[in-house]
């Protein structure tokens, strides 16, 4: 990428955060000078949006991709956008076949960001998470279903899942053994090529950091993508760079190079 890039798209656990959670100073002034330069600066998240308090508050003028893109939030306002939700009868369908099969998992379900997560009752970690039947879990839309597997059965129930690519998307972002499944086409790079193309940005100047598998689609996106030194062996390979890692303020360090 030889210009400065006119949308800046930055996942935040293992690439905008340091390892204490925080944006680096650097790290914000950066994104700072981008914006005031006139670029767009999205933040794109499996968080959901009530995860996100100490992010507003370091960039107030941006726009957040929660849940993998199921719920575009308005960082300054925590204003919801726009939401692509999972119906909750299609997971429930895939999860009852499946158990059909014999596969071993439980399921939990993110709500919309006033109802938070909800799981069944054999579902880790979090003692004051709400727990609920599969039924009462899937009555309605929900924002992302996630389905925790042990090691044994973590393979067969990915790939089993991956047999609905008509009603599901399936993905993970680092967290043992869980799975975060979202509506079909429901990915981080499938909701900002839809937001892209209403604010006239074309693939080709946009640049995406990330580290985890469900950062790629926004990588393979992107005109420019980058991943973190710590980044998964897959990112590494779909990306145009590879940074440093996330602690060593890698986003910073690129995005001098034009701001």
């Amino acid at each position: 990428m030889l210009s400065a890039p006119r949308l800046i798209l930055v996942d935040l656990d293992g690439t905008l955060l340091g390892a204490d959670g925080a944006v680096s100073e650097r790290n914000a002034a950066a994104l700072s000078r981008a914006t005031d330069a006139g670029s767009r600066v999205v933040v794109a998240t499996g968080r959901p949006a009530r995860l996100l308090g100490p992010i507003r508050k370091s960039l107030q003028s941006s726009i957040a991709l929660c849940y993998n893109g199921a719920i575009v939030l308005d960082l300054a306002s925590g204003a919801i956008i726009d939401s692509h939700l999972l119906e909750g009868r299609l997971f429930r369908d895939a999860v009852e076949a499946l158990r059909g099969e014999g596969l071993e998992f439980v399921v939990g379900v993110e709500g919309m960001p006033e109802v938070g997560i909800r799981t069944e009752p054999g579902f880790r970690p979090g003692a004051a998470i709400p727990r609920a039947s599969l039924d009462e879990l899937t009555t309605a839309g929900i924002v992302k279903g996630l389905v925790r597997a042990n090691a044994d059965q973590f393979g067969a129930v990915w790939d089993a899942l991956e047999r609905f690519p008509d009603t599901l998307t399936v993905t993970r972002s680092g967290v043992d053994g869980l799975i975060e499944v979202s509506a079909v086409g429901v990915t981080k790079g499938g909701v900002i090529d839809g937001l892209a193309r209403g604010w006239g940005i074309p693939s080709a100047e946009a640049i995406a950091f990330g580290d985890m598998p469900n950062d790629l689609e926004m990588l393979r996106w992107a005109g420019w993508s980058v991943a973190m030194g710590n980044a998964e062996p897959e990112v590494k390979l779909v990306a145009s760079e590879v940074a440093e890692d996330h602690d060593a303020d890698a986003v910073a360090k690129v995005l001098e190079r034009w701001f």
